[in-house]
Order: C-alpha cells, then structure tokens, then sequence
C-alpha cells in the first residue's frame, strides 16, 4: 500500500502538468501542426502559381478551425486530420488568445481579417459564432444572397475596414449564387527593418534563371552588416535571416537553393522545422554578411484552396450530402467558397540606419545575394508561426 501510494504521489504532478491549459502548454502544443499544414499548403499553392506567389498558410488554417468548431462526426475528423488542432476547447481558445496577442502586437505591419458570410434564411447557432469570433479578426456576417450585388458591397465593406485600403474585396456577387457559406481570408504584410537598406546603394540588376540566364531586371537593395546564416543540407538551401523591428520576434527568412530547383524547397521543409532552422543560427553565431535581395510587391488572389485542401485530406465539407456542420446551424449546409488574397511589399524602409562607416573596418563579407528563384518565409520566433510565404521568380522593377 505504501508503494502504491508513493507511485501516485509521484504521477500526480505529471498528469496535471501534461494537462495543463496555458498560454506556454497552447503554443507547445499548435507547434508542430501548424508548421506541419503550413508547409504542406505553401508547396501545393507554389504548384498552382508557378512559383511565383505570396500566401498566408495560417489564414487558411484558422478558415478550417473555424469550420471544425461547428463541424461534427466524420466532417470533423477530417478537418483534424489535416489540421491536428487540439480536441479539447480549452487549448484551442488559449491558442485564439496566443493569435490575438501577436495580432495586437503586429498591427502597425501586418493585418488579417476572415469574413465568413452566412444566408441570412441559415439559423446559426449563437453557441458557434460566439466561438469563432473570439479570434479577433474573424468576422460572421448574415446576409440576403437573394441580393447577391448588395451583399458582396457589405462583405467587402468589412473587409476595407481592417485592411487599410491595401486590399479592398475579397466577394464577387456571383459568388452568392445558389451558395449559403462563404469564407474569404485577407492578409497583407509590410515590412519595416530593424535595419534598413540605404536606397542609395539599391541599383537596378539582373535577375537570373536557375539555368544562370538572364531573365530581367530588379531594383536590388544591398546592405553589409552581422546576420544570421547558414547552409540547411536537408533542404539543400543556404538561409538568411532578415530581422524586421518587432520586438526580436518577426523576421524573414530567405532560403537560397545550394543544389536542385527552388520548386522542391518546400517539400523539403516537412523535414526539418523552423526550430532546426534557429538551433543552426544560434549555433554558427552572426557572420559579416553582404547582403542583396530584390525590392518586391507581390498580391496574389487564390480561389480553388478548396481544392488545394482536398487534395490534403479535407474533403466532406464541401458535398452537401456528406457534410456534417450541424454545429453551425441545424440547416444542412456545405462549403462551396474559400478564398484568399494576400500582398506583401518589402522595400529599403527600416527603423533604424546602416551603420555604413563602422561597419567598413569589419574586414571582407561573405556575399549572399539573391538574384535568382528564392524563397522567403516572414515567421514568428515566440511561437514557430509562418505568418506569410512565398516564392520569387518572375523579375520586375518595382
């Protein structure tokens, strides 16, 4: 008896802890499955735009959430399957509160916002949008789809309100024909360095092919100073790590092929996680870096994810007969749309100036120079999140 007693005095302190709902145990525990989706999604959306692209993978992963809080049955497995969200309610609303917090704290350089629209004809259940919206940049909207014209202006409405004028419709009116589930994420992204590239020093230069020929032209910005490097020989890439001014928790990475073709760098990413990535920086020190990326702006609007996620594993939600969301509403309903538009925009400006004439008795730079097919990642070092992704390979002055 007093073995065993010694035997649950000692487990004790060990369940409580593995179940414990906190800010610290949420982030440990979205981690790996929201890396995991984010990776998968990049690849196929790099297929589908011919690696040429900007897209939020979290937006796509918070659309799904959003449909598992009222999803039931098969429906919701699937949706876990693919997402691996936790199952128990108090986890995923720290997790909304975790996503809230870092939307708070990155307002002044990134704003998202998800508009799910519902025919007002559905009798949605308080209990789900009572739910949903405690991510804050999730809106539920009831609208007549009999009016299809009105309907999409008031959508977009709500859209232009949280997106600043960069990106002012996400709803066509054909979108509410013979339909009663919309959902459509915006994102946009502007950066801002905690370094800043001197324009002075951006001069415009070739941009080449993976086969080294010349394919056009960029404004190349150029900036010499101690940054984070390293040569990743799972994902056959050399990456950088761009700091942006936010606290020492967002940055891109931008990752450089060292052999194959840039169209296989995100598959690889399932591999590794962005952990890996920092251990390596974090190992090797900063090195004297010379450092050249192209000035970029790159929107792009994508309408088959349904299909993109599909192919993943998410596939009831979108066949009236098979859905299961009675969780939303006791209407029998499916998903025919979901969308997004993103744009990002990264330039010379940054916070604080090159430290140009100090940095000139440093010695020779190593040269990391980004004038051909790349991908960049804008990431949340507090907690593993690609907030944005993309792939550059279509040349432009900008």
């Amino acid at each position: 008896m007093v073995k065993i007693t010694l035997i649950l005095i000692f487990l004790t302190p060990v369940i409580c802890s593995k179940f414990s709902c906190n800010h610290e145990a949420a982030v440990n525990n979205f981690k790996r499955p929201t890396y995991d989706f984010s990776v998968r999604l990049l690849d196929r959306v790099a297929q589908q735009t011919g690696y040429h692209f900007v897209f939020s993978p979290l937006s796509t992963w918070l659309q799904l959430m959003t449909l598992a809080e009222g999803a039931r049955g098969s429906t919701e497995s699937e949706i876990w399957k693919v997402t691996r969200y936790h199952r128990m309610i108090c986890f995923r609303r720290k997790y909304k509160e975790v996503i809230n917090n870092m939307d708070d704290e990155l307002e002044y350089m990134t704003k998202r916002t998800n508009v799910i629209v519902f025919n007002k004809l559905l009798d949605i259940k308080s209990s789900f949008k009572k739910e949903v919206e405690k991510l804050d940049d999730t809106k539920v909207l009831t609208l007549s789809f009999n009016e299809p014209k009105k309907a999409a202006e008031v959508a977009n409405e709500a859209i232009q309100m949280d997106m600043n004028g960069v990106i002012n419709e996400g709803f066509e009116p054909e979108d509410f024909n013979l339909t009663v589930l919309l959902m459509t994420e915006t994102a946009y992204f502007k950066s801002e360095w905690r370094t800043s590239f001197n324009p002075i020093y951006t001069l415009t230069e070739p941009f080449y092919s993976e086969e080294k020929v010349s394919i056009g032209n960029v404004r190349m910005m150029s900036q010499t100073g101690y940054f984070n490097v390293t040569d990743v020989p799972l994902i056959n890439a050399r990456v950088l790590e761009l700091p942006f001014n936010a606290n020492d928790r967002i940055s891109m990475l931008v990752l450089l092929p060292t052999e194959g073709s840039v169209r296989n760098l995100l598959y690889y990413m399932k591999d590794i996680s962005l952990t890996t990535i920092f251990s390596l920086f974090r190992t090797k020190g900063t090195k004297f870096i010379n450092v050249k990326i192209p000035r970029f702006n790159i929107t792009s609007e994508l309408e088959n994810i349904p299909e993109l996620v599909y192919d993943m594993g998410v596939k009831r939600i979108f066949y009236p007969d098979l859905a299961n969301l009675s969780g939303i509403s006791d209407f029998k309903m499916y998903t025919s749309l979901i969308t997004q538009v993103a744009n990002i925009e990264v330039t010379e400006k940054g916070a604080t100036a090159s430290a140009i004439a100090d940095l000139l008795i440093r010695g020779k730079p190593e040269n990391f120079v980004a004038n051909r097919p790349f991908t960049y990642l804008i990431v949340d070092r507090k907690t593993d999140i690609i907030l944005f992704g993309g792939i550059y390979s279509n040349p432009v002055i900008y």
